[in-house]
């Protein structure tokens, strides 16, 4: 390591132990850290899906929370009163809403609350970290004008700050403290019962830390990071996030199949983004090199990579790398390669080439290890099919 790497390290250390050393000033954090929040264990505060699941069993009058029809009044209240058009305030307002029917994704709809005795629907669309997509707004008010003519429709674009949606004249935007404040103000006319207090107060609290903003909170934050500023910069870097999670899992997948000798990881190659494996049928069409000169710094100038995009998805990869290091052996081979599998963008000095990938697999927030597990081996089986067919090609007995 040079100097500067040096002095780096040092300055970095130097941030983290003073940080130990103040390690009282996290004190105030507990009123807050010390909770319990159901939310928190699930690892579902800001899922969108999950927000919606609870919206929804909220806004239904005939749920088990305890709230009767108060939160689904609560919101008409709140969209009639911003509603720009004009609209029958005392023939909405007088409305029994026992009836409501609750739906979540009729038609990809978020939320749609329906009453057929009052012909009456209110259309929730519900985003918080996601955007609005192309023409969203308008196709779920033309499949509602369609589906119900005759019903009274009122449209809610519900996000964190209660941004303006691109129809405003149709959709009403309503923000998260909207919400907050709709389930506060009833939460304390009513006794619950204990199991849905627990899970209506933890959501309460998830919404007010996660989605909202709790002032106190924020003011403590901003102190805290003022001082520290560097080494908690250092620990955020480092945390383990999504991303680090399901590499985890990736090269765990690896490291069994590994052992099984179904084909050979190489550990120190292995990054978050990428786990890195070599197979006996493609070190065969590739042998290594004498010398470790490829870009990866190995004898090997190939890779079956698992991508992962940042934790969302993953899937498997077949990476070449062809530079002036190359032997001449293996140039040959790429070039039977190329002409065999000609890519549409190949250049004649080409460094690079994705001569394979599998389809993507997305990983859902309560995706478990073994469907992790499944998904790469049917993907390995996509891996083996194509090994199969290139040896073949190429004249090779495939082992």
């Amino acid at each position: 390591m040079n100097l500067a790497g040096n002095i780096k390290m040092a300055e970095n250390e130097q941030a983290l132990k003073e940080f130990l050393m103040d390690i009282d000033c996290l004190e105030p954090l507990t009123e807050w850290a010390g909770r319990f929040n159901l939310f928190d264990i699930l690892k579902i505060s800001r899922a969108e899906i999950r927000h919606s699941n609870v919206l929804a069993w909220l806004l239904n009058p005939n749920e088990n929370h305890g709230f009767g029809d108060s939160i689904i009044k609560g919101l008409i209240q709140f969209v009639v009163r911003s509603a720009e058009e004009e609209i029958d305030i005392f023939e909405i307002m007088i409305m029994d809403c026992h009836d409501f029917i609750i739906q979540r994704e009729w038609r990809n709809i978020d939320i749609l609350a329906i009453s057929m005795e009052d012909k009456f629907l209110i259309c929730i669309e519900n985003k918080i970290d996601s955007g609005e997509q192309n023409d969203q707004l308008n196709k779920y008010y033309s499949i509602l004008e369609d589906a119900y003519p005759e019903y009274k429709k009122l449209f809610v674009f519900l996000t964190p700050d209660g941004f303006e949606s691109s129809q405003p004249e149709y959709w009403c935007s309503m923000g998260y403290q909207d919400i907050l404040e709709i389930i506060e103000k009833n939460r304390k006319k009513v006794t619950l019962l204990p199991d849905a207090e627990l899970l209506v107060d933890n959501y309460i609290e998830i919404l007010r830390r996660e989605i909202v903003g709790d002032d106190k909170l924020i003011q403590i934050c901003s102190e805290i990071y003022a001082k520290h500023q560097k080494a908690l910069d250092l620990i955020y870097a480092n945390k383990l996030d999504r991303a680090s999670e399901v590499a985890q899992v990736l090269k765990q997948w690896a490291t069994e199949m590994s052992e099984k000798g179904e084909l050979e990881i190489v550990p120190d190659k292995c990054v978050k983004t990428y786990t890195r494996f070599k197979t006996k049928n493609m070190s065969e069409l590739l042998p290594d090199a004498e010398e470790a000169l490829s870009a990866w710094s190995t004898r090997n100038y190939y890779f079956y990579e698992i991508y992962n995009n940042k934790g969302n998805d993953f899937a498997i990869q077949l990476t070449l790398n062809s530079n002036y290091n190359t032997p001449d052996n293996l140039k040959v081979m790429f070039e039977r390669i190329n002409k065999l599998i000609p890519s549409k963008q190949q250049k004649d000095n080409w460094q690079w080439r994705t001569l394979f990938k599998t389809k993507k697999s997305i990983v859902e927030d309560d995706i478990s290890d073994e469907k992790i597990f499944d998904q790469l081996n049917q993907m390995f089986k996509e891996v083996q099919e194509f090994e199969g067919k290139l040896m073949c090609l190429l004249g090779f007995t495939n082992n």
